[in-house]
């Protein structure tokens, strides 16, 4: 029975598309009579629709303004005016500046404007060469919603003159800082003259078309294409101008003005150490400066001085601190402004001969030395000021009687000295000594 249920008999499926069929006929009757009904309800009262549109435009207006209000006030930024339809022969001489404008437009619209959404112009057309006031115009470029609803200033004072022409002088220009030892020998224009057209009075305040060209940095000579650019007394630009051609290409020459040398730094010794020293050597630090000058200042340059140094009778090293001496035009930029100088004194090395009276150590008591008169013959090595102020006492040649086997013997010889003396050769090395009772003679 379920799968009875769901199925349809064929004249079940019959009897619903008819119905289906019925049920359209009568929604499109019923249009039909609510149509009816309505144009005769227009044709019987027509101000009943125009009420009913007004009402709706109203309603509409009145949503849109609560959703997106409507914004006046004055543009943020000014207009530029340009001039339209000047006569073949004539000019604007003067400045036409910038306007402001007020205006109304939907708020959601309001931040998206820009200068470009304005044109403002005055329309010369028909008028002579002199000063007159023109009315302004102001238009909306692309923004739909957008009303002007003032312009300020209304009107602009426009002076027409006639166009003149002229020939003036071209003026290449270096602007710029060429890198230190470098300038620029000469910049030459392709062409020495051009032609400006424009107001009579604009074109008599020319002097000359200046080209100016970036020298910045550069070590290489170089060609280059620059701007022309009208300018008069003080060198203000003169605006306004046609200039014909109004670019040249200016060659400009750089060269090298200064040569970089390493030099050696040197010092003059003036009069003599004290006796029996001398100059063992001179040290400078920095030993060598870079210097910067011209060529030829510099072809001849083999040491910079940093002066005199007197030894003045030194028995000690010297050290000062000296200033290089430059010629003029040459400079040290990266130089440091005084040098370290050490002058080294030692003194002379040298060697005496001493002839000494051999003495005894560790004598028995009661006993005497006896040498036979013998002499023991130094020669020593030292500072020659050492040498030469040896005292009796300071050199001595001993012979150590412990080494004695019984009262008679030979014994090495030994000889002291004072610090900083060395002894080359002493001669005999060995001598003959015997051993006595000690007489008063003796002792005494």
């Amino acid at each position: 029975r379920a799968g009875q249920r769901g199925r349809r008999a064929p004249g079940d499926l019959m009897a619903g598309s008819g119905f289906r069929r019925r049920q359209t006929a009568g929604v499109r009757d019923l249009a039909a009579a609510l149509w009816g009904q309505l144009r005769a309800t227009v044709r019987k009262t027509p101000g009943l629709l125009l009420l009913s549109l007004a009402l709706g435009v109203a309603i509409w207006v009145f949503v849109t303004e609560e959703e997106n209000p409507t914004r006046a006030g004055l543009f943020t930024s000014q207009i530029p005016v340009v001039s339209v339809n000047v006569g073949e022969e004539l000019a604007v001489a003067n400045d036409l500046g910038s306007i402001d404008v007020r205006i109304e437009a939907p708020e959601d619209r309001w931040d998206g404007l820009s200068t470009a959404n304005f044109s403002a112009s005055v329309d010369l057309s028909g008028l002579s060469a002199r000063e007159q006031t023109v009315p302004l115009r102001v238009e909306v470029n692309g923004a739909r919603g957008v009303r002007i609803l003032s312009v300020e200033p209304p009107t602009l004072v426009v002076n027409l003159e006639e166009v003149v022409a002229r020939i003036i002088p071209v003026t290449p220009r270096l602007i710029g800082a060429l890198p230190r030892g470098f300038e620029a020998e000469q910049a030459v224009p392709e062409r020495l003259t051009v032609e400006i057209s424009g107001p009579e009075s604009l074109v008599a305040l020319v002097e000359s078309a200046v080209a100016d060209i970036n020298v910045t940095g550069l070590t290489v000579a170089f060609e280059q294409n620059v701007e022309l650019v009208p300018r008069g007394e003080g060198d203000g630009e003169i605006r306004g101008l046609s200039v014909e051609p109004s670019s040249v290409s200016v060659s400009v020459t750089i060269r090298k003005t200064v040569v970089t040398k390493t030099v050696p730094l040197a010092v003059a010794l003036l009069g003599e150490p004290a006796a029996g020293y001398r100059v063992s050597g001179v040290t400078v630090q920095p030993g060598v400066l870079d210097v910067e000058g011209a060529l030829e200042a510099l072809q001849d340059l083999d040491e910079l001085p940093l002066g005199l140094v007197r030894l003045d009778g030194a028995n000690d090293d010297i050290r000062l601190a000296l200033a290089p001496q430059l010629p003029e035009g040459i400079i040290a930029p990266d130089g440091p402004a005084e040098a370290e100088v050490i002058i080294s004194i030692e003194a002379v090395q040298g060697s005496t001969v001493l002839s000494l009276v051999p003495e005894a150590g560790s004598v028995p008591e009661g006993m005497f030395a006896d040498f036979a008169d013998q002499v023991v013959t130094v020669t020593l090595d030292g500072p020659i000021p050492a040498l030469n102020g040896l005292v009796p006492g300071d050199v001595r040649a001993e012979v150590d009687l412990d080494a004695l086997s019984g009262s008679t013997g030979e014994l090495r010889v030994r000889i002291i000295v004072p610090d900083g003396i060395s002894v080359r050769a002493w001669r005999p090395a060995m001598l003959s000594v015997t051993l006595t009772v000690a007489t008063l003679e003796d002792q005494g």
